[in-house]
């Protein structure tokens, strides 16, 4: 195209009309044409080797599960990628949603070592709350960085920031820049960074879900050793996290015993009555599970069982009866076996007990063990020890709260360990729970995330304190305050649900009270039980939780 021009420049030169206008426009036209196809073909070939970059960089960030090796491997394929010097990644804190500076390039220092650099943060947090890509080829000549002291304070003159989306999910943000006098950043540059973003937030994610795969595994494999599998799979579902330290709550505790070990230990060999044991104990468990129960631990030939705790089960009392006497009905059969065998056979005596306790991981940060302490755990183990052989004793307490589906006599005022005066005993020798059916740990009521304000007056305590409800049902709620609470008090609520009108005066059963620092608050997250809620606030609070879950 260059030669045919000159030859008709040179041809009009020698005369002006020894070329019609028509060819020259022609010419010219077809010049602009070959211009344009030769930009597209560069753009398709830059296109070409974007992709290739860009499936390369996918295929490597995404075959690692380690976090913190990934970030810096994706700042690593970002500075050339982008053609960048310097530049950093933030990501979301998955408690608060604040914006963390996770890993940088070339920004003025180690950032382990945390010495002074210059973050365009402002930026960046910009671009995660607006969702779109921000670009600059002159930061100092834009208006729109004229707002951002960070960048005014540096030297950065092209930046080119992006979001980190998975799917419709934020994850953080990817920021890059180059001095004054570096190669500056295009407009074509944004959509490669996009691309980039979405194949490093894809790759972020499956290391998060690597990594909470590992770390649930971990879990129920320290909680299937003493938890019964419902019970495993509430607790992961509520994403509590096992730590050092007890809650107050209200729940059953069961001991059981074998009558007369001695003799029977005597006449084995260890190695016969460890097996016979063991055969004795993991029955125990079964019944144990069965019936929505924590196994607390073995103690020589004693067993001791948790129904409502960790996760709160309201018929705890009636599951806990019910396995005291599944317990003794499948030892029964056992012995039977063991006697069919010609070994020797034993008889056994539960005791149940219900009550306010300190309940969690007690023991060292190296050495933990969910486990139950308190007076209500004594007195369970007193029943046991007034049991007759092959039967179950409860506290009147227990019997309180199942004698309107159990079966059983008064035992009469015992006097027991550690109590100055005699104590009501009552032996139960059948039961029926209610409707729940084992095996099925659900709310009674559905349930909705809420903050209500409200205020109460607790049990035994002057003066009026408030708190947010954090979830409600028809059944209970949850609250958060700055005041303790202990189990088997109750709370006189008055709250205002929107749309609904007040509710006053509604009167919850304290079954669980934790403290707990998180997401910047501190303070008590109080589990309330309603009791006796009349007609007009279970419907407002029931239509309230519809449309919250609609």
């Amino acid at each position: 195209m260059g030669e045919l021009n000159r030859a008709l420049y040179m041809a009009r030169q020698a005369s002006a009309s020894a070329v019609p206008e028509a060819v020259v426009a022609q010419a010219q036209a077809l010049g602009d044409v070959l211009v344009e196809a030769k930009r597209q073909q560069n753009i398709l070939k830059r296109g070409g080797k974007d992709l290739e970059t860009l499936l390369e960089v996918s295929q490597t960030l995404n075959q690692e599960h380690e976090l913190s090796v990934l970030l810096e491997r994706i700042m690593d394929y970002a500075i050339p990628t982008l053609n960048a010097k310097r530049g950093f990644l933030m990501l979301r804190d998955e408690g608060t949603g604040a914006l963390e500076v996770r890993v940088a390039r070339g920004m003025g220092g180690d950032l382990d070592q945390g010495e002074a650099r210059v973050f365009s943060t402002g930026v960046a947090s910009r671009v995660a709350a607006e969702g779109a890509p921000f670009f600059t080829a002159n930061s100092k000549g834009d208006t729109r960085t004229a707002g951002f002291a960070s960048v005014m304070r540096s030297d950065a003159r092209a930046i080119l920031c992006v979001p980190v989306n998975y799917k419709d999910r934020n994850l953080g943000t990817l920021y890059v820049d180059n001095q004054a006098g570096a190669p500056g950043f295009t407009q074509d540059l944004v959509r490669l960074a996009q691309s980039f973003a979405s194949a490093a937030a894809g790759a972020l994610e499956n290391a998060r879900l690597y990594q909470n795969i590992q770390e649930e595994t971990r879990k129920r494999s320290s909680l299937s050793r003493y938890l019964s599998p419902a019970i495993v799979e509430d607790i992961l579902k509520q994403e509590d996290e096992l730590v050092l330290g007890g809650s107050t709550v209200e729940c059953s505790v069961l001991f059981s015993d074998v009558v007369g070990f001695t003799p029977f230990s005597e006449a084995l060999r260890p190695d016969e009555l460890v097996a016979l044991l063991n055969e004795y104990f993991t029955l125990m468990a079964e019944m144990i599970f069965k019936n929505n129960g924590t196994l607390d631990k073995f103690i020589g030939d004693a067993t001791m069982a948790v129904f409502g705790a960790p996760v709160f089960e309201p018929d705890h009392p009636a599951w806990a009866v019910k396995a005291a006497l599944d317990m003794i009905a499948a030892a029964d059969g056992l012995m039977e076996k063991w006697k069919s065998e010609g070994k020797p056979t034993f008889k056994m005596r539960v005791g149940v007990n219900s009550g306010p306790v300190v309940a969690g991981n007690l023991g060292s940060p190296q050495r933990m063990d969910y486990t139950v302490i308190g007076d209500a755990v004594n007195l369970a183990n007193r029943m046991e020890s007034v049991a007759k052989h092959n039967s179950v004793a409860v506290s009147a307490t227990t019997w309180e709260k199942i004698k309107d589906y159990a079966q059983g006599e008064a035992l009469g005022p015992v006097k027991v360990k550690g109590k100055a005066e005699e104590v009501p005993v009552y032996l139960v020798t059948s039961i029926q729970p209610p409707s729940r059916e084992a095996g099925q740990i659900k709310r009674a009521t559905p349930r909705a995330d809420v903050e209500l304000f409200a205020i109460y007056v607790q049990e035994g305590i002057s003066g009026t304190r408030q708190g947010i409800i954090r979830n409600i049902s028809a059944g209970g709620a949850l609250i958060q305050t700055s005041f303790p609470a202990d189990a088997g008090n109750s709370i006189r609520l008055n709250f205002t649900i929107p749309g609904g009108g007040p509710v006053k005066d509604l009167v919850g059963h304290v079954v669980r009270a934790t403290w707990i620092e998180e997401a910047g608050r501190k303070g008590y997250k109080v589990n309330l039980q309603f009791l006796d809620i009349g007609e007009e606030p279970r419907s407002i609070i029931s239509q309230y939780v519809a449309k919250k879950n609609s």
